[in-house]
């Protein structure tokens, strides 16, 4: 069992020891966000040489960003003390811009792409109903066929499903999943987690094989472009009639790529894992409309991203607390969800009918909201349903799965063991 973050107001509380932050990810941290919320709202962690910030008011505010006090531009920096020769193999992507690292203008030249090409509501995303829903059911299926009729819920469904799905609506062939799938979970752990340096290498040149990939992709498409999004983002024109960079577009197709294959596959699993942990599951088998509602719960109690980061470009106060220009801010998104601001009854039951369930953060706030928030939420409500259509009697195999490794900003995958 993975042992809760210390509490108490004396040397063992997280915000006077320094380092134990890295853990709030790997174990149930509820009571240490209670206790940062009331005691430490705002402090600094010289280990991590970050300031943590635990209240949902605070991080709302440094999202939204009204005054320009704080930029996304480091949140894809390594958390971690890079090893050399992994520094030297990420040379290739490191100084890539994505949208969710770049502030106006640049940040305003990659949202309007995006959103041009990619459906952002309920209603355009209805052409991709079908889709999604079909490679559900088939994932469920070949989930179903595996022998002994036993299965790890992560690797054999969440994580293939995310990316054959994404995979297909961007233009990436079937062979290629698998390199999306590494890349992706490489990605979180050299920038958000604390590898030795051979790992780093590792997850370093599968980050540069995904980009590669991307690239690769963009250039086949210039030549013969085809019905999919990396077509669309080649053939985009903004109001002046100005296109695109191929830099641009493999960097928009790898930010989507790795959010998909990684954070929803998380979202998926953990939604999974609390269904089955009681009842629910079997009544989402009898009442397929409630899935919307489960996911939403998945994302109040237990949500994937559970951090964030930005930099202070000014001096600032928040809560109360004075920070530099520069200060490099942990927002625990996670914490946010619990915080007590929200009256939510019974904060800590997974309870899918609730209906007092607050807005989330986990999709981001002002003008870096997710405008993949949609689409989350639909392949996460298609991946529930098919199970529970094709594998009514599907159940865990251990009550509690094992502890998640270490990570600032994601809440890792759990072996997530099943039968049927």
């Amino acid at each position: 069992m993975t042992t809760p973050l210390p509490v108490s107001a004396d040397s063992r509380c997280p915000a006077r020891s320094p380092g134990a932050i890295a853990q709030h990810g790997a174990g149930d941290s509820r009571d240490a966000y209670a206790h940062l919320r009331r005691e430490h709202p705002v402090y600094h962690d010289p280990e991590l040489g970050l300031w943590v910030v635990s209240r949902h008011r605070d991080i709302d505010e440094v999202l939204r960003d009204r005054n320009g006090s704080f930029t996304p531009a480091h949140s894809y920096d390594p958390i971690q003390p890079t090893d050399p020769e992994a520094a030297r193999i990420y040379t290739a992507v490191h100084d890539v811009p994505v949208a969710a690292s770049t502030d106006p203008p640049v940040h305003t030249r990659y949202r309007a792409a995006l959103t041009a090409v990619w459906p952002t509501s309920t209603g355009q995303l209805a052409p991709w109903q079908t889709t999604v829903e079909k490679r559900a059911l088939d994932m469920a299926h070949a989930l179903a066929a595996r022998p002994g009729r036993t299965g790890e819920l992560t690797a054999d469904y969440a994580r293939p499903l995310t990316a054959r799905i994404m995979s297909e609506i961007i233009g990436v062939a079937p062979a290629d999943e698998q390199c999306v799938i590494d890349g992706s979970s490489a990605m979180a752990d050299l920038l958000w987690s604390f590898q030795p340096p051979a790992a780093q290498q590792r997850c370093s040149q599968a980050v540069v094989d995904l980009w590669n990939l991307c690239t690769d992709l963009v250039a086949r498409r210039r030549d013969r472009p085809q019905d999919d999004l990396t077509s669309a983002w080649i053939a985009y024109r903004d109001e002046q009639g100005v296109a695109l960079t191929d830099v641009e577009i493999a960097s928009t197709l790898m930010e989507v790529l790795t959010t998909n294959a990684e954070t929803l596959a998380l979202l998926i699993t953990t939604a999974l894992q609390h269904v089955l942990a009681g009842d629910g599951y079997q009544r989402l088998a009898s009442h397929p409309g409630e899935a919307p509602a489960a996911v939403e719960e998945t994302l109040r109690l237990d949500p994937p991203l559970i951090g964030w980061l930005r930099t202070t470009t000014r001096p600032v106060t928040l809560a109360d607390t004075p920070l530099p220009q520069g200060a490099r801010l942990l927002l625990l998104m996670h914490s946010a969800a619990h915080d007590e601001a929200h009256a939510v009854a019974a904060p800590r039951a997974f309870d899918h009918l609730r209906t007092d369930a607050p807005p989330t953060l986990n999709f981001g706030a002002g003008i870096h909201y997710c405008p993949g928030a949609q689409y989350t939420r639909l392949v996460a409500q298609h991946a529930l349903t098919a199970l529970t259509r094709v594998l009514p009697s599907l159940a865990l195999t251990t009550a509690a799965p094992g502890p998640r490794p270490v990570n600032l900003i994601l809440r890792r995958t759990v072996h997530l063991h099943a039968h049927w």
